[in-house]
């Protein structure tokens, strides 16, 4: 059975500053893992100059036995990063377990707001940038034991 319309990625919107101002014409890039291709999408855009990017929601379609509909979990990585002097620093990663609408945030947009001034690394070998992630308030809500 094939099945379209599937969402794999909500749309990501953010603003990439330096000490609080915007940097514009800077390079970000969305990579997407979906456990039904081999190969990962990948995704370049560019700041404006009030130092902001967007990236659109993507969509995917798949072929689906009987069996596989039923027993079939997505998994779809989704990274975003910003090259900054050679190095790729990431801004943002999740994954998500469903096709649903929203499945990132609970809000229809990714939205990230990142300092260059905050970059670090992680663990001492991976280069990250710590950045404000929009939740929506029943996410911010929940309570992990």
């Amino acid at each position: 059975m094939w099945q379209d319309n599937l969402i794999l990625s909500s749309a990501v919107e953010g603003q990439i500053l330096d000490h609080g101002k915007p940097v514009a014409g800077q390079k970000v890039i969305r990579t997407l893992h979906w456990n039904m291709e081999a190969e990962p999408r990948t995704e370049t855009t560019t700041t404006n100059k009030d130092g902001r990017f967007q990236f659109p929601e993507v969509r995917g379609a798949a072929e689906f036995g009987f069996l596989a509909k039923l027993f079939h979990v997505p998994t779809v990585s989704i990274r975003v990063y910003v090259p900054v002097k050679e190095r790729e620093y990431m801004a943002y990663a999740t994954s998500r377990n469903s096709y649903k609408a929203n499945a990132e945030t609970g809000l229809p947009l990714i939205r990230l707001k990142c300092d260059l001034k905050n970059q670090e690394m992680f663990n001492g070998r991976l280069p990250i940038i710590n950045c404000e992630v929009e939740e929506s308030e029943e996410r911010k809500n929940l309570k992990y034991d």
